[in-house]
């Protein structure tokens, strides 16, 4: 988890929430079970309490575990 733009986007949780997930190109370019669990995370995102920063790993490996994939592949797309 040392990747910056990963930390980036943890910082901007706590600024500015996202009821979903934007979108575009990238986001349609998923497979439906990646654009569910994109969907799920922004979904928890919005309904967790503060501080969301400590939340956000927990969020997304329970998701992960939830939809059977990788973590990687949730924070690769986040990243993105």
């Amino acid at each position: 988890m040392n990747n910056l733009s990963f930390q980036k986007f943890k910082t901007k949780l706590s600024e500015r929430r996202y009821g979903v997930p934007p979108k575009g190109k990238e986001y349609n370019k998923l497979s439906p079970k990646l654009k569910a669990a994109i969907d799920d995370v922004y979904s928890m995102v919005d309904k967790a309490s503060d501080p969301l920063i400590g939340k956000v790993e927990g969020i997304i490996s329970q998701v992960a575990k939830k939809h059977g994939i990788n973590v990687s592949s949730i924070e690769r797309y986040i990243d993105n």
